[in-house]
């Protein structure tokens, strides 16, 4: 994978304030976020693979790193941090997860169990709820729908309790929090999550508490219902929803022996009568769910169990998909607990099922998240509306306010940028204004001291006082971008980042003057394992030397065909 071009600057922590929310408490529209893998088990030795070339380990938080070559395994000693691009493996079950970011390995003494925590940019565990949670053919609205949700539901914070003694995190890998799959996402999740990056649902001044299942069965339920914390939430209570039934009925049926459902008892802990006769739903919410359902004996004794406990104890014995929702009605039947239901999962917020419908429908991602969350808005930060796109020309321009560059200078830039290198077919970028450095940095997954990043066609610039403080312009940095833009489009796979920077760096007219006695491959990696904005500087500088030589050597035109061929090796 082509990796993003970057235009840098340094002490971007000393123009912080200019671009820091102005809300107390805001985390300005995202953040790093921490989640528990392997949630639901026991995991007592791991296997930690390096993946990409950068990858590390280090004994402490503070500790030097050191290069992770090859697969290391963790049996519970000690104390571990690593980071980069890592596979870890639960060696007795042989799941495992693959992502980039920061990694924290710890035993719990007592027990030997072995805690990981991996801390990532918000955006990306947004993509590995929506790779869980979302149908493979999800439409591109409610796909949209479902990353704010996520997004929201995530930087809220709160919805996780390790048990004591455990490594703290903000979340779970698991049902419990939000599902997530790590690794590659597609092309409509990548999108989804660009679209609205940033983006989460407030309600007033304040993110709103957001929750989705799979089908609501045809009625949503009621916030405090479920968790009563929640309670008088207008926009959690309890509502009719055709969509969901328009797609699907979501009926189900569920038996099991009453030989199982002891086993599952006595693991929760419930007292139950010793030869149950009946079993049946002794209290209902408003939206006709279980709240709590009561076993009785031939004596007429009785225990009761609430149904959520009840369904999350069935689910971690038996199976998630036993008990799909607390929307049933139950009994004893020819030695069995019978169960007849409707909808999968508890049913607050957003139904999915009844998402995907109106998106068919062609109701957009606003008008989903009205339905489900009515008197909600959806906003990057308190006083915006969230992205809005401007179209100039064949170009899309997106921005949380009013841009900083007006249509004809974004016109100018795509104008010049093409006269300098000419596109061998039509083109048209995607402008995005960043509202602050978080988003930016959310967005790229660049360093603090990236100032732009062009990923394919779209180009993501630092918000104006970012750009201003380092005596850059808006147009400037585009035109700069935009030459990415076009060089990416033409560059190959075998192209090497410092032939495709260093040509940007010439065609900008930067670096003039630049000289460097490294050699390419000293350049390609110093470009790709650059710490510092000094470092990336003089990669970028030796990068515009090297790729200058070789046009007064070979020619503009020549150099310009080793994007798609590759550098022939007397050239290197």
């Amino acid at each position: 994978m082509k990796i993003a071009s970057i235009r840098l600057f340094a002490a971007i922590l000393l123009v912080g304030a200019a671009t820091a929310d102005a809300v107390a408490g805001s985390d300005g529209g995202g953040r790093d976020v921490s989640v528990a893998l392997f949630s639901t088990r026991a995991v007592r030795t791991v296997t930690v693979t390096p993946v990409g070339a950068n990858a590390w380990t280090a004994s402490c938080a503070q500790c030097v790193h050191k290069k992770l070559a090859g697969p290391l395994r963790f049996a519970g000693l000690g104390e571990l941090f690593a980071g980069g691009m890592l596979r870890v493996t639960d060696d007795a079950s042989g799941d495992a997860r693959t992502a980039a970011g920061l990694w924290h390995l710890r035993p719990k003494a007592a027990s030997g169990e072995v805690d990981v925590v991996l801390t990532l940019p918000s955006e990306r565990y947004v993509a590995a709820v929506l790779s869980a949670e979302a149908a493979a053919d999800e439409p591109a609205q409610s796909l949209r729908a479902l990353a704010i949700v996520a997004r929201t539901y995530a930087l809220n914070g709160g919805h996780y309790t390790p048990r004591p003694g455990h490594l703290q995190a903000d979340l779970c890998d698991s049902t419990e929090c939000q599902a997530m799959r790590t690794g590659p996402v597609t092309v409509a999740i990548q999108q989804a999550v660009q679209a609205t990056a940033g983006e989460t649902v407030w309600f007033g001044q304040r993110r709103a508490e957001v929750f989705f299942s799979q089908s609501c069965g045809g009625i949503t339920e009621d916030g405090g219902a479920v968790w009563p914390k929640l309670h008088g939430l207008n926009y959690l209570q309890s509502h009719a929803d055709p969509y969901c039934v328009r797609r699907d009925s979501a009926a189900w049926h569920t038996e099991l022996s009453l030989s199982d459902f002891a086993a599952v008892a006595k693991a929760e802990g419930w007292k139950l009568p010793a030869r149950m006769v009946a079993a049946r739903v002794a209290e209902r919410s408003p939206s006709h769910r279980a709240l709590r359902v009561v076993f009785t004996d031939g004596n007429e004794g009785q225990t009761f169990v609430t149904a959520s406990a009840l369904r999350f104890g069935i689910g971690r014995a038996l199976g998630w998909n036993r008990v799909r929702s607390d929307a049933y009605d139950l009994g004893i039947r020819n030695g069995a607990l019978v169960f007849d239901g409707r909808g999968h999962g508890h049913g607050v917020g957003l139904c999915q099922a009844g998402a995907t419908e109106m998106a068919n429908e062609s109701k957009d991602a606003r008008a989903i998240l009205a339905f489900y969350f009515p008197g909600t808005a959806v906003r990057i930060a308190p006083g915006d509306d969230g992205w809005r796109e401007t179209r100039v020309g064949a170009m899309t321009v997106r921005t949380s306010g009013v841009p900083p560059v007006d249509a004809e200078a974004v016109q100018r830039a795509w104008a010049d940028a093409q006269r300098r290198f000419p596109p061998r077919r039509p083109m048209a970028p995607e402008i995005v204004f960043a509202p602050t450095t978080e988003v930016f940095l959310q967005m790229t997954a660049q360093p603090g001291w990236a100032l732009a990043s062009t990923r394919g066609a779209t180009v993501v610039l630092q918000p104006e006082a970012v750009l201003r403080a380092h005596a850059q312009t808006a147009a400037g940095t585009l035109l700069h971008e935009m030459l990415h833009v076009l060089v990416e489009a033409e560059a190959g796979e075998q192209a090497p980042l410092w032939l495709r920077e260093g040509f940007v760096e010439v065609l900008a007219g930067e670096a003039n003057g630049a000289t460097s006695s490294m050699s390419s491959a000293e350049i390609e990696g110093a470009l790709l394992q650059a710490d510092s904005w000094a470092a990336s500087d003089r990669a970028h500088r030796a990068a515009a030397a090297r790729v200058r030589a070789l046009i007064a050597r070979y020619g503009a035109s020549v150099v310009r065909g080793w994007l798609s061929l590759g550098v022939p090796a007397d050239a290197k």
